[in-house]
């Protein structure tokens, strides 16, 4: 039996078993978690059934507050208290154990995440609803999760499939959106605050951070900032496929020494209005991608790469305006923000290449390379919707959205050529720098209209119908040592989705979901010309790449009660003309220009690559996701994730490195008196083939990505509690096995995850 049809069984078998939970319990009325109240009493024969522990709402999905019960979209909601327990390092930790998605990088500054298969520049990185992606990023990296200060986040959103009605370019794989904390503008205590500490034993992690906030008036305001440092962690002992670790082996740059401020300054304008300025500073230094000396784990050792970013600075405003206009013709609801984000770093590359030795009997040659990249990408935009209800059964959204990026780079590298012989001279150095930018200066601009009507078809079917238009273009800037003429590029799109909720009986919806998404190449992807930041090969530019495209389908169930809910959704997501990192043949590096060909030898690159357009990536997979709680205060819970990638008429190329089963589950419990709580986690993937293109190197980990499970107990404690104040414990020990692994996007360049971890945060509220 394969694996989705073992699965359609699973789910079907977990139906009936939710339905039998569901039930009334013979036993007294079950106690509710801390963070929801109490019911005054049970419900009464015939009256609505009372809210599920699950309730979950979202905003991303349809662009306003909802149910997600209601929505056809998949979509996953990780409120504030769940944040909270699990002190994640950045947003992409969270995604480890949930249904549809993976984490992509290392460290608490480089996690990324990845939906269904797809990530880097194909997951839309939001922050209120707002664009962070960073048009100078490589395709499978994307922008990085770490520039939020996860103290500063009530809720994390992930919609799983694409999202480019709403959204535009890039949400072809889905949508990660970290909705920020507002002061409370209208009630609430007139100050609070917090103080929060933490260190974890896996890197001698240490975070301080503290917030404040107040109300006077129709003015309110929040204020709050973190330090972190950490050092390099060191990887356990144990065995991952064909690597084999004796002795601890230390994770170059994986440590992180940064800090975040975010404040906000909120003002009740009357008559429903209310402006808000939410600002925020990040500032890292010394982080890295992560690097494992290949001596210490059995791998290749001709080239060593190693990539780290000395610095990095973010700043974001964003201006809100939101307003509720009753009578008013063209809408209910208005909402017009406008934000400037500038996101300067610099990229340190440190190459060693042992290309062999010259003729027969001569030592090994080498070749050095040290490159540093300058970017200053300032970033304006602004985005308006409007929602107005027409009659009783149409609420439409509507609404306008551009940005401008500026980027602005500088390159420099020096390249140092060492030909060794068996005889005087012995060896000869030769050293060339190269002050030419790897890609020119550019503007990247867009704008876009966007429609989506949510029909109340009958009692039990809804509808909701979308469609965006958007212009996407890219200009080179003047650049020194660079020719821009041919190199400018505009293109358009129009995309639609259709999602259907039926209501079979009350608990039970069924849903089917369509949506056409689109992702235009940004700048590095079209323009990049020359050694690859990411190893060591040799990237040439494309400038005749066009968007992907991509129609995606989702067909399911969602069943809810109060006491249990079961989620069933199998997709598929073909995306056309998919931009893919392709291995350049003998034959067609023969063909370049002679130019070209002298600079590929001396950068000492092992392969060539270029961004290429390709005639259809197909993913499909089946998520489901369940869980139960009892009337003593245990919730027990799971999910599990089939996916398949394949490129469709090419080569046994890879689509990405990524797990083809994953599964994971947890049992917490919550006193009823919301004093303490503890919970275990588990979380196992399943091993997968390497698949690699003609030409490209067997990585050290062998030919399977290999099968890993890890073991997570955490709890946390109320240790005082009077009014207002609090003071609270929070332990949890994560890789409780120690077990050598590395997530799959992270296997085949070899970056493992920590070992035993002992995180323990300290939590003061007033």
């Amino acid at each position: 039996m394969s694996a989705p049809l073992r699965a359609l069984r699973l789910a079907a078998l977990g139906l009936a078993f939710s339905l039998a939970l569901a039930a009334p319990p013979l036993a007294a009325q079950e106690a509710p978690p801390a963070e929801q109240p109490a019911p005054a009493a049970e419900t009464a024969p015939g009256e609505p059934e009372l809210p599920s522990f699950f309730a979950t709402t979202t905003v991303t999905a349809v662009g306003r507050e909802v149910d997600t019960f209601e929505v056809a979209t998949p979509v996953t909601v990780i409120p504030q208290i769940e944040i909270e327990r699990r002190a994640p390092n950045n947003a992409a930790d969270l995604l480890r154990d949930q249904p549809g998605v993976d984490v992509n990088g290392i460290g608490p500054n480089q996690g990324r995440p990845v939906i269904r298969g797809q990530r880097g520049l194909r997951v839309l990185f939001l922050e209120n609803g707002l664009r962070m992606n960073n048009a100078r990023r490589q395709t499978d990296f994307g922008e990085i999760t770490g520039l939020v200060d996860m103290d500063a986040v009530t809720a994390m959103e992930v919609v799983r499939g694409p999202a480019s009605v709403l959204y535009g370019s890039d949400a072809i794989g889905g949508v990660l959106n970290l909705v920020t904390k507002l002061p409370s503008m209208r009630s609430g205590s007139a100050l609070g605050g917090s103080l929060d500490l933490r260190y974890g034993s896996a890197a001698e992690m240490q975070r301080a951070g503290a917030s404040l906030g107040g109300r006077r008036g129709p003015f309110s305001f929040l204020l709050s900032g973190s330090y972190r440092d950490g050092s390099d962690y060191d990887t356990p002992t144990g065995s991952f496929g064909d690597i084999r670790i004796a002795d601890p082996v230390r994770v170059e740059d994986s440590g992180i020494r940064d800090d975040s401020l975010y404040g906000v300054l909120g003002l009740a304008l009357g008559e429903g209005q209310d402006l808000s300025l939410r600002l925020s500073r990040y500032r890292a230094d010394q982080t890295g991608f992560g690097f494992v000396d290949p001596a210490a784990i059995g791998g290749d050792e001709s080239a060593l790469v190693r990539i780290l970013y000395p610095y990095q600075n973010f700043d974001r405003a964003t201006l809100s305006w939101d307003a509720t206009t009753p009578g008013f013709a063209a809408a209910d609801t208005l909402q017009a923000r406008a934000y400037y984000q500038s996101n300067e770093r610099e990229l340190v590359n440190d190459i060693f290449i042992d290309i062999g030795p010259i003729f027969p009997g001569a030592p090994s040659s080498s070749v050095e390379v040290d490159s540093t990249n300058y970017t200053d990408l300032d970033t304006w935009g602004l985005r308006t919707e409007a929602i107005k209800l027409l009659g009783r059964r149409n609420l439409l959204t509507y609404g306008v959205e551009f940005y401008r990026d500026d980027s602005v780079n500088t390159d420099l590298s020096t390249t140092r050529s060492t030909i060794r012989f068996p005889f005087p001279p012995f060896e000869r150095v030769t050293t060339t720098g190269d002050a030419v930018s790897n890609a020119p200066n550019a503007v990247n601009e867009s704008w876009g209209l966007f429609v989506q009507d949510e029909i109340t078809a009958t009692d039990r079917l809804r509808l909701t119908l979308g469609a965006r238009y958007q212009n996407v273009a890219t200009r080179a800037q003047a650049t020194p040592g660079w020719e821009i003429a041919g190199l400018d590029f505009d293109d358009d799109a129009f995309v639609g989705s259709a999602t259907a909720t039926y209501q079979f009986f009350e608990p039970l919806n069924l849903l089917a979901s369509y949506g056409r998404g689109f992702r235009a190449p940004n700048i590095i992807e079209r323009l990049f010309n020359g050694p690859t930041p990411e190893g060591n090969g040799f990237q040439i530019l494309n400038a005749d790449l066009v968007s992907e495209a991509s129609d995606n389908f989702d067909v399911g169930l969602k069943y809810r009660r109060r006491q249990a809910y079961l989620e069933v959704v199998y997709f598929r997501n073909e995306i056309r003309d998919g931009i893919i990192q392709d291995f350049l043949s003998p034959a067609e590096i023969a063909a370049l220009r002679a130019e070209l060909r002298d600079r590929i030898q001396q950068s000492g690159a092992q392969f060539v690559v270029q961004q290429r357009n390709l005639d259809e990536l197909r993913y499909e997979g089946l998520e489901i996701a369940t869980g139960y709680r009892h009337a003593s205060g245990v919730t027990v819970g799971g999910n599990y994730t089939h996916l398949s990638g394949k490129r469709v008429g090419g080569s046994a190329a890879p689509v990405e490195d990524q797990y083809s089963d994953k599964i994971a589950g947890f049992v917490r419990y919550e006193a009823p008196s919301g004093r303490f709580w503890t919970e275990y986690r588990v979380r196992h993937n399943a091993a997968a083939d390497v698949r690699l293109e003609e030409g490209e190197p067997l990585p050290a980990v062998g030919d399977e990505l290999p099968a890993f499970t890890i073991h997570t107990l955490a709890g946390g404690v109320t240790l005082f509690q009077r009014g207002n104040l609090s003071h609270s414990l929070t332990l949890a020990v994560e890789n409780l096995t120690d077990e050598l692994y590395a997530e799959f996007s992270n296997a085949t360049f070899f970056r493992p995850e920590t070992g035993r971890n002992v995180v323990a945060s300290y939590r003061l509220r007033l």
